[in-house]
């Protein structure tokens, strides 16, 4: 699937869960799926406008003061995502900056190493404690009945997260180790 095809199921799975505004999608993206997923400003506004012209979703005025535009996803925009839902993914096209300068270093590039491990680790440090922190909020916020799904995507995060955290250290120490810094 093209990646402006998942932009739109991304969208449609957001608003099947309640009308959101571009802005509370965007909000969304930032918050929960930037681990895993990102879309920019620029990819969201004009695929809602795709959206609501396909008849995937229609517009609802909101019932605050503000009112702003809500998306509300239609019969037809549920059987597309559901049937998007039931396909098998693509493979993942992994991509690791670190690793590759990791793999291509030589011995004389071990103190430059050591220092993106170093930066490495401390931002895995911070997202392991954002996701944490967000897993207690969305507990607390929905009363221990948090969507199982979003729950299932939270934790693969944080396990994935520790996983390398815990890589970069081993690395980190074999690297002191073997003395070549």
């Amino acid at each position: 699937m093209a990646r402006s095809n998942n932009t739109l199921y991304a969208i449609l799975g957001i608003i099947a869960h309640g009308p959101r505004s571009g802005y509370d999608i965007r909000k969304q993206f930032n918050a929960s799926l930037r681990f895993f997923w990102s879309e920019s400003y620029g990819q969201i506004y004009p695929m809602l406008k795709q959206i609501e012209r396909e008849g995937y979703a229609e517009p609802v005025e909101s019932n605050d003061s503000r009112r702003k535009k809500l998306y509300r996803i239609t019969p037809e925009g549920q059987t597309v995502f559901r049937q998007w839902l039931s396909e098998p993914v693509n493979p993942i096209n992994y991509r690791d900056e670190l690793l590759l300068k990791i793999f291509v270093a030589g011995p004389q590039d071990a103190k430059a190493i050591l220092a993106l491990l170093a930066s490495e680790r401390e931002e895995l440090e911070k997202n392991v404690a954002v996701l944490k922190e967000q897993e207690s909020q969305a507990l607390q916020q929905y009363h221990n009945r948090v969507p199982p799904t979003w729950m299932l995507t939270l934790r693969y995060g944080i396990h994935s997260m520790e996983a390398r955290l815990r890589w970069c250290e081993e690395a980190i120490h074999d690297l002191r180790g073997k003395g070549e810094v």
